[in-house]
């Protein structure tokens, strides 16, 4: 399969304007940018997230380790693949290079065609570990987080906002009578339902922390810093615009929701917890339908 690389961004910290023009040469096929200093560098990756960093070792102030280092401390840039610049091939840098976290390490001068296929075999590398990713954390219809997702996310949030008493309101959203939907009007209606639905929580919900789809019609919902009466008014907000969206034009298709409510509570152990309280109200909910309890 055949990669368009020209839209891959690459940074190159190199504090030797000769060396930066070379490696300008021979990458203009790649979208570059390139800075003088490892200040520069950290300050380049927060204004625009690179798709990989080349990384001169040797430059004063900040060296190329520290640099790489304070990348892989941070959770937005830690998995940015960094390849070291070096004229030296000493063993103990090359080391030191990938004990930090770097994906490789080239030696000065450069060779054209090597220093182009390694770029591009990391990138390579990166593009599939963002599918993977994907593939994995994803949800295929929504493109929301899928319940692997959310339970790996949601249960180190749940520790830290108990250890910050800090409030987490979650809700256990069910789609009313899909099984129904699905049977009267087929599957690509139902697939039509849950995209309508998860477009109008993204427009309606501004201030959600995680939205995941935990199976075919039900969803999470969590938010944090923020009181239980705001909570109830957006999700309330939601349930009234959710009645009123027509799923095929000049056809009276219409859904409703149902949503359990709960918050964190200072007894609470672990996040199941929460849930399960949430499930509860979400079983009233739908006695009735087209309600929120909590």
């Amino acid at each position: 399969m055949k990669i368009d690389f020209s839209k891959s961004k690459i940074l190159i910290v190199d504090d030797n304007p000769a060396n930066i023009d070379i490696l300008l040469e021979l990458l203009s096929t790649f979208d570059v940018r390139a800075v003088l200093d490892g200040t520069s560098a950290l300050e380049a990756v927060q204004q625009e997230l690179p798709d990989l960093v080349l990384l001169d070792i040797t430059m004063p102030g900040m060296d190329g380790f520290e640099v790489c280092r304070r990348l892989k401390e941070d959770p937005k840039t830690k998995d940015i693949p960094v390849i070291f610049l070096s004229a030296s091939s000493d063993s103990n840098s090359i080391i030191k290079g990938f004990d930090l976290g770097g994906v490789d390490y080239v030696t000065k001068p450069y060779l054209a065609k090597e220093i182009v296929a390694r770029v591009q075999t990391h990138l390579k590398l990166r593009m599939t570990m963002r599918v993977l990713d994907r593939l994995a954390n994803v949800d295929e219809l929504s493109g929301i987080s899928n319940r692997r997702r959310f339970f790996a996310d949601t249960s180190k949030l749940f520790e830290e906002m108990k250890r910050s008493n800090t409030s987490l309101i979650l809700f256990i959203i069910d789609i009313d009578n899909f099984k129904t939907v699905n049977d009267t009007y087929g599957h690509s209606i139902g697939d039509s339902v849950v995209k309508a639905f998860v477009s109008t929580v993204k427009k309606n919900i501004p201030s959600y922390n995680c939205f995941a789809r935990l199976g075919g019609d039900e969803f999470v919902l969590t938010m944090t810093s923020i009181s239980q009466d705001q909570a109830r008014d957006q999700m309330e907000r939601l349930r009234s615009n959710i009645e009123q969206i027509r799923i095929v034009q000049n056809q009276d298709i219409r859904f409703t929701i149902s949503i359990g409510m709960s918050r964190l509570e200072p007894s609470d152990r672990d996040l199941d917890e929460l849930l399960a309280r949430a499930d509860i109200n979400l079983y009233q909910a739908k006695k009735m339908r087209n309600a929120l309890v909590g």
